[in-house]
């Protein structure tokens, strides 16, 4: 079992420890791994919640460990943010998560995608109007974002099923649970079409506090959000909010001036966080533009073909990785993997830097 893994999600066991804190403990040391040996005199350089972290260890790490067996049992795959599979559309996002949980047949990245959300209570032109934008935005490949709720989400996911679609549901608590639990079946249906998405392990109990957290991952997860129905409270607002934070677009359908399902969604244009959503042919044309603006991987790409090279030069798909990391991800010797990183600088594939940090080169003239 990686080292590395276990420890983050031992030091994600407390209160306080943020995806920030974590990964500026991997740039100032590489590797989560040091920790394990950290003198003490050196925890007073970090916040609070870390030095309880550090202080409680070994309690954290058998949590941990007791964690991942049960994501093996449960088919949930664990990826950290360091991980080839974590998308970097979320990476970009406001406060994206150390780690993510996943389960179901669908990767994070690689397609375009829209984050659709609204009320629970939706009426039935906000129903319509639902199906209206996800019939067009499915049947042009585009993957469907929500969150699982009753209403405009469930409605989302059932709809872009209905039409072949892919559609991820990010929920707000462990993925050996579902909630609400009336959505069991459609929940089952997505991962045949899609996948589930969680920043918290299984085990993790649904608590209201976790929404709010829960809706950022729905907008970072997608190029834009639509808000078809709100109340002038609640989680859509929210959602919308993130991705604006973000830069990523966000359109709102409009509604009746008397129903209070319009009135969040009009509170959203009037602060100009929203734009009106008249046309699905208009989404899809912003969508074009976000996807050459934001990072949206190509189908196949050009790749060393020696099985050690490759495997590295995947791993610096997300950005530049330093050799301490590219160890505990690949578990191979230290020698090894020096002398492969100077063959693939030689061949052009990578850009090593002083630090011990590694990059792809980009070169187009790379040796295959």
């Amino acid at each position: 079992m990686n080292e590395e893994l276990r420890l983050l999600v031992a030091l994600l066991e407390e209160p306080g420890v943020s995806g920030k804190l974590i990964r500026r403990l991997r740039r100032d040391h590489g590797t989560l791994t040091v920790l394990r040996s950290l003198p003490r005199r050196e925890w007073a350089r970090y916040p609070a919640p870390l030095q309880r972290a550090l202080a409680s260890l070994p309690a954290h790490l058998e949590k941990a460990q007791a964690i991942l067996e049960a994501c093996q049992r449960l088919g949930v795959q664990v990826v950290p943010y360091w991980d080839v599979r974590y998308p970097l559309l979320l990476e970009e996002a406001v406060q994206p998560p150390a780690v993510l949980y996943v389960k179901g047949t669908l990767s994070l990245s690689g397609y375009p995608a829209v984050a659709v959300v609204g009320t629970r209570k939706p009426s039935s032109y906000g129903l319509k109007a639902t199906d209206y934008f996800v019939e067009a935005l499915v049947a042009q490949g585009v993957t469907i974002v929500s969150g699982l709720a009753y209403g405009i989400d469930a409605r989302a996911h059932q709809v872009a099923l209905q039409q072949g679609g892919k559609t991820l549901a990010v929920l707000a608590h462990g993925l050996d649970r579902i909630y609400p639990s009336a959505h069991k079946r459609l929940a089952e249906a997505i991962l045949s079409a899609g996948a589930w998405v969680s920043e918290y392990p299984p085990g993790t109990a649904l608590h209201p506090l976790q929404f709010p957290y829960r809706n950022r991952i729905i907008a970072g997860l997608a190029h834009l959000t639509l808000v078809v129905e709100s109340g002038e409270k609640g989680g859509a607002l929210s959602t919308a909010r993130a991705a604006f934070s973000a830069n990523r677009p966000v359109y709102a359908v409009p509604g009746e001036v008397f129903s209070p399902t319009s009135r969040g969604t009009h509170r959203l244009m009037a602060e100009q966080i929203a734009q009106v959503a008249y046309d699905p042919a208009q989404l899809l044309e912003e969508l074009k533009l976000q996807c050459s603006r934001l990072p949206f991987p190509p189908s196949e790409e050009k790749g060393p073909s020696d099985p050690l090279q490759a495997r590295i030069y995947e791993c610096l798909k997300g950005g530049r990785r330093h050799v301490e990391e590219l160890l505990a991800l690949l578990e191979v010797p230290a020698a090894q993997l020096t002398f492969t990183l100077m063959m693939m600088e030689v061949e052009g594939w990578i850009e090593q830097s002083p630090g011990g940090w590694v990059r792809r080169a980009n070169l187009p003239d790379a040796k295959s």
